[in-house]
């Protein structure tokens, strides 16, 4: 009688347990120099956001940048690149901006590549994330289920 009465509470407990919903998770790896793909990779991240969140479900999202890409989260790169170039990169630094705050996206600048291109912590865009070593962030986030989305044009 008593395993019949265990049975049948562990049998009730488990008919009214919720799903668990999964969270889609990846992370975008930006090592890219050219800012007109920058750009479009950025609208492209928010786009998708907005997409999980029409469609009610949980998302996680992680952005490191290294490489050529590095300069996108300095407010004196404004002072180093091209004229033609400067409304394109203010244009992502509001979006970098914009994904942070909105849409609650990671991002992570790597301190290997901000010591590369010359680039003092204090220019960095406000909640920029420091990592020792974005490669190290990248293989983690993927041993924990990241879809990894190189951006590298």
């Amino acid at each position: 009688m008593q395993k019949i009465v265990i049975l049948l509470s562990l049998l009730f407990s488990l008919s009214i347990a919720k799903p668990v919903t999964p969270v889609n998770k990846a992370v975008f790896d930006c090592s890219a120099e050219d800012m007109g793909y920058i750009y479009t990779r950025m609208k492209l991240i928010e786009k998708t956001a907005q997409d999980f969140s029409k469609a009610k479900e949980a998302y996680d999202f992680v952005l490191t940048i290294h490489s050529h890409c590095t300069p996108i989260v300095s407010k004196e790169s404004l002072e180093y690149v091209e004229d033609k170039q400067v409304k394109l990169l203010k244009n992502i630094q509001t979006q970098l901006i914009k994904l942070m705050s909105d849409y609650k996206v990671d991002i992570r600048v790597c301190k290997i590549a901000l010591n590369a291109h010359s680039i003092e912590t204090k220019t960095l865009l406000p909640n920029i994330n420091i990592t020792k070593n974005s490669f190290l962030d990248v293989i983690r986030l993927q041993n924990q289920g990241y879809a990894l989305f190189p951006l590298i044009k």
